[in-house]
């Protein structure tokens, strides 16, 4: 086991409990912010999602500059924004702006997937024509707009993305599930966020983080490549209270796989539900996904993850009903990592 401290961090999708709200949601994603900054978390991310009625996560930098106001420490960042669904400088702006809200320590995550359906896609994006632009020209312009630095002769050169100002434009990682991400991030110099929490081919984030690492390219932002692994976990005092627990999180992802809008279900709600062999199955395969048990069973396959895919930090997302035990969970993860290095290091 590695003797030093793994760096953890937080990707939150602002879970909607049953019986809840979206304003209450928002305000435990806050408190969530400042809890994992307390613990030591190294970064608080926000997906980006839509039509999706389990999540509050459709606009990740209205939760940030929230967040910018109640944290002083602890990275925000966006995991990630859906470039596909937005213009470029619109982006810029935006990242730039919250930059000036919490300085050097805001992270521009980005990935290509419209983050909902085709249809709900479609509608983001509207007639603005950016169904038709390419994911690299994309970036290229975004980069362009960030940094002030565009090619010679780019008929947007002269466009200032407010506001103005030197180190305001946050540093880029890259979103991949798959080889594509990490080449790009290797040819640009950016970071390397590895969803495994949605694809959890082990060896297959491990041959995309070698290729990475062999291709890149340094930049001014990252002298060195870094990557950061994704994982979803759940952690409880005990492992029969971390399954019961992740109940929820099969039926959710049923329902996402039928279309349904529905808010994140309690874990009587899961036991209640009335699953067909076929919907069983695919619940259960959903749960699998997750790193479910007790602090040693989550820090020792987490431990493991990230030394089999190469990892140099991991970032961890929870759904749980119960905000409190959600705080939890992130507490015990923090706790049993650590006394983990303090054991290897004795």
């Amino acid at each position: 086991m590695n003797s030093s401290p793994l760096p953890l961090s937080v990707l939150d999708l602002v879970p909607i409990p049953s019986g809840s709200d979206a304003t209450t949601a928002l305000r435990e994603s806050l408190r969530l912010a400042q809890h994992a900054e307390d613990l030591g978390y190294e970064r608080y991310w926000v997906a980006e999602h839509h039509n999706m009625g389990a999540v509050a996560s459709s606009v990740p930098l209205a939760v940030l500059a929230a967040a910018s106001q109640v944290t002083r420490r602890i990275r925000l960042g966006s995991g990630g924004v859906m470039l596909p669904n937005h213009a470029p400088l619109a982006v810029a702006e935006g990242y730039r702006l919250l930059s000036a809200l919490a300085p050097d320590r805001v992270d521009l995550g980005l990935g290509r997937a419209p983050g909902t359906d085709g249809r709900t896609a479609r509608a983001l994006r509207g007639a603005s024509g950016l169904m038709e632009e390419s994911f690299e020209r994309q970036l290229s312009e975004l980069m362009a707009f960030g940094t002030g630095n565009f090619p010679a002769g780019h008929p947007f050169a002269g466009t200032v993305a407010a506001p103005a100002g030197d180190g305001l434009f946050p540093p880029l990682w890259l979103l991949s599930s798959s080889g594509y991400g990490a080449h790009v991030a290797a040819q640009i110099g950016a970071g390397l966020a590895f969803a495994w929490h949605i694809n959890p081919d082990t060896a297959g984030a491990a041959a995309a983080v070698q290729a990475y690492r062999a291709a890149f390219q340094p930049s001014a932002t990252f002298p060195k490549p870094q990557v950061i692994v994704a994982a979803n976990v759940i952690c409880a005092p005990t492992h029969a209270e971390a399954e019961e627990l992740s109940l929820p999180l099969g039926l959710m992802f049923l329902r996402l796989t039928r279309g349904e809008v529905a808010s994140f279900p309690s874990v009587q709600e899961a036991r209640d539900y009335p699953y067909t062999p076929q919907e069983r199955a695919v619940a259960e395969a959903s749960r699998a996904r997750a790193i479910v048990g007790d602090p040693a069973e989550v820090a020792a396959r987490l431990h493991r993850l990230a030394d089999d895919v190469g990892a140099d930090e991991l970032i961890l997302t929870t759904m749980t009903h119960d905000p409190a035990a959600r705080r939890r969970s992130y507490a015990l993860v923090m706790e049993a990592m650590r006394e983990g290095v303090a054991v290897a290091a004795d």
